[in-house]
């Protein structure tokens, strides 16, 4: 977001927990939370939703995704929505022979444009026009959805209200927003 709009700046706390609550807004510990997903109560509202796909991201190359998961290690990318990844691959007898977690996607996506892995990733996360790897759909249609949570307009901060116009306006300029 900071690349795109250089005049919004933003403290990032990532919580440790994989399944995210609304307690760090109860607190006025944050303004807004992004979270992955809808997690609400009669204290706050949610401004803005979006999904995106998963896609597996490999070395370029014409083999298919069963001959990837066969002759690659898979290193997943660590964030809130892994676990539910996860499941719905193995629900679909999707077998990945698993070499780790990263939490950096940019280090994640540098390995994989070495050949030494391929990962999992939202669509949305890749770089557009990289010859460095290639985007192969997955064989079930597997979507992330992210939510912003907030007190309501009335009790947001001027920075909290530029963060939320800026996700909207991005929602409208490429993301699936509802």
């Amino acid at each position: 977001m900071t690349r795109l709009y250089p005049d919004v700046h933003l403290n990032v706390v990532h919580g440790s927990e994989q399944q995210p609550s609304l307690e760090v807004l109860r607190r006025d510990l944050a303004d807004i939370l992004i979270v992955p997903s809808t997690v609400l109560d009669e204290q706050h509202i949610e401004h803005l939703q979006w999904s995106d796909a998963y896609v597996l991201v490999a070395a370029p190359g014409s083999r298919s995704f069963h001959e990837l998961c066969d002759s690659v290690r898979y290193v997943a990318w660590r964030h809130p929505g892994v676990d539910r990844l996860h499941s719905q691959l193995a629900a679909a007898q999707i077998r990945l022979s698993h070499r780790g977690e990263l939490s950096c996607v940019g280090t994640l996506l540098d390995l994989v444009g070495k050949g030494q892995c391929m990962t999992i990733l939202p669509r949305r996360l890749l770089p557009a026009a990289c010859v460095l790897y290639e985007s192969i759909a997955l064989p079930v249609l597997v979507e992330r959805r992210i939510s912003v949570v907030a007190r309501p307009g009335s009790l947001l901060s001027n920075a909290a209200n530029k963060v939320i116009e800026v996700l909207k306006a991005s929602a409208v300029g490429g993301v699936h927003g509802s």
